[in-house]
């Protein structure tokens, strides 16, 4: 699959560009701006933003282990370490992927310096119904 394929509205509205999909391994990046704040004058990012980086690489790590089928969230962990106050990239991979769910880890670092900004570990739905999804026909 083409990253340039990778398109989901939500990612417009964050700037979410998905760089890489690979067997299994995703990258994308975030370039932060005003809007991604966590307080007015402030240049760090809000932790949702992170999280929504990490969850949308996640899911593009496991869908293409999983012939690119649709793969819900099913949870989404992260430990913030450091602030965000430099563009933001992330990285996931598939750590164990199971006929009913699989895990994913993912590491999303400032571009600037390498800084790990967040670690994750997110769970998410496979399998299920060809003409369904991932949740099988609920």
């Amino acid at each position: 699959m083409d990253a340039d394929d990778a398109w989901v509205p939500y990612y417009d509205l964050l700037g979410i560009d998905i760089t890489t999909v690979d067997d299994g391994y995703a990258a994308a990046r975030m370039d932060l701006t005003d809007e991604h704040s966590a307080a007015p004058g402030t240049r760090v990012a809000h932790g949702g933003a992170v999280a929504s980086l990490a969850d949308s690489t996640g899911y593009w790590a496991i869908s293409s282990a999983n012939d690119l089928a649709l793969t819900p969230t099913v949870d989404l962990r992260l430990d913030y370490l450091a602030p965000g106050t430099d563009d933001l990239r992330a990285e996931a991979e598939v750590i164990r992927n199971g006929t009913s769910v699989g895990s994913v880890d993912v590491l999303v670092e400032r571009e600037g310096d390498g800084e790990t900004v967040a670690l994750g570990r997110g769970t998410f739905k496979t399998g299920g119904s060809d003409t369904r999804g991932a949740w099988g026909g609920e």
